[in-house]
């Protein structure tokens, strides 16, 4: 706990005084901390993650679907809630850049990196699912079912692996109800497809 907790106050004193991307403002509202931010970077960031504490923090992963994948440029500014930060002000503790650049400690750095990785391997099954040919047979809550039972047996195996891969997929197609899952499935494919490639493509290499 001491570890971590040093870690923090380095990154935090580190990236308080140099970070690209800058805290412009910040309030409390409630029990979450509100922050407003600015890249000063010539590069577009691609993920952030902005805490008061060692247990209070938010990620923000454009790649991921943050934002509507819509890059924080130069000169853009976001928007980012720090749930249960007990007060203190909240610092920028990790970047990642488009250009494949980060600031931050490795762990905070890796706090972004996991999803990423996680979602990444997970998309080649997720995609095997949707290309099932008995896909056009079943209604869309059939084949969320799939995704439910794919998710609870992964998670039985290791309760802290991050599923949002299935759970969105899930979600998506339990939407569609009794139709056919034919649609649902076919938007779902174009969309993972599109992430793949995203995320073979971006930089820190996955």
């Amino acid at each position: 706990m001491r570890k971590l907790a040093l870690l923090l106050a380095l990154s935090c004193s580190a990236l308080g005084a140099a970070s690209k991307l800058v805290i412009t403002s910040q309030y409390q509202d409630g029990r979450d901390r509100v922050v407003q931010l600015r890249n000063d970077s010539e590069i577009a960031a691609t993920a952030f993650l902005v805490g008061t504490s060692e247990t209070a923090f938010a990620t923000t992963d454009i790649l991921l679907g943050a934002r509507d994948g819509r890059l924080l440029k130069t000169g853009d500014t976001a928007e980012v809630r720090v749930t249960a930060a007990a007060g203190g002000d909240a610092q920028v503790l990790a970047v990642i850049f488009e250009d494949g650049t980060t600031e931050g400690n490795d762990t905070w750095i890796g706090r972004l990196m996991q999803p990423r990785r996680e979602v990444y391997s997970q998309l080649p099954f997720a995609l095997s699912l949707l290309h099932n040919e008995n896909v056009n047979n079943f209604a869309a809550s059939v084949v969320a079912a799939w995704f439910h039972q794919w998710r609870e047996r992964w998670l039985a195996g290791d309760a802290t692996r991050q599923m949002q891969l299935a759970e969105a997929a899930e979600t998506y197609l339990r939407r569609a109800g009794s139709e056919k899952a034919t649609r649902a499935a076919r938007e779902l494919t174009e969309l993972f497809e599109e992430l793949s490639a995203k995320l073979a493509g971006s930089k820190p290499q996955l």
